[in-house]
């Protein structure tokens, strides 16, 4: 095998040995210039979260008040086609597994950040991105929510994700009241606050969060 020839499976590999140990030098964690818009456009710690206009993926209009109450909420928006959603799972499964029966984790399946054939919400063209190029990940952004609700199921299916799965309306506004990022991550307490905002989802710093909240 030539040099050329391997170096698309040395990259492969060397990506999931980092995201098998959850370097966190493949991820970001920083808004940056592409996300200057979240700090002005998500909660900040304090406030009230905002109402969820979401639905479950049989199709039924959910609210955020289902949800609070005895437990602190961990909630993470993002789509299959945002390479820090499918590859951060695994850190969150470990946070799942550490809070088992203490936590609520829930998903808001939201616009899709990469899709094929079509603009990446973050740019103003098709934006495939590196990991989805090298993993072969080509995904659509749904053009009703019926078909969101398909590929939100299809892709929790795919991931394996045991997280309470709500869908976002096809006009994003659930999105777009906590930021409009490709996998922000927010802890809400049992009042309803937020007592953390994440532009990416950042396991760390939602374990020591819960941690203080958790008796």
């Amino acid at each position: 095998m030539t040099f050329a020839k391997s170096v698309p499976k040395l990259m492969l590999l060397a990506c999931a040995v980092l995201v098998n140990s959850g370097c966190a030098l493949l991820f970001p964690t920083e808004a940056g210039d592409s996300l200057s818009h979240f700090p002005e456009m998500a909660p900040e710690p304090g406030q009230p979260a905002p109402e969820l206009q979401v639905r479950h993926l049989d199709g039924g209009e959910a609210a955020l008040a289902e949800l609070i109450g005895e437990k602190p909420i961990v909630l993470q928006l993002g789509s299959h086609s945002c390479p820090v959603y499918r590859y951060r799972r695994f850190d969150i499964f470990r946070l799942q597994r550490d809070y088992a029966d203490q936590v609520h984790f829930v998903v808001i399946y939201t616009t899709e950040a990469h899709p094929v054939g079509a603009h990446s919400p973050y740019r103003d063209r098709e934006w495939l991105s590196f990991p989805n190029w090298i993993t072969n990940t080509r995904v659509p952004q749904p053009e009703t929510l019926e078909e969101r609700l398909a590929q939100a199921e299809w892709s929790s299916a795919t991931l394996e994700r045991p997280d309470l799965v709500l869908v976002d309306e096809l006009d994003n506004t659930t999105w777009k009241s906590y930021g409009a990022a490709p996998s922000a991550a927010f802890v809400i307490d049992t009042d309803g606050l937020i007592v953390l905002r994440q532009p990416w989802v950042e396991p760390r710093g939602i374990r020591e969060t819960l941690d203080q909240l958790l008796p």
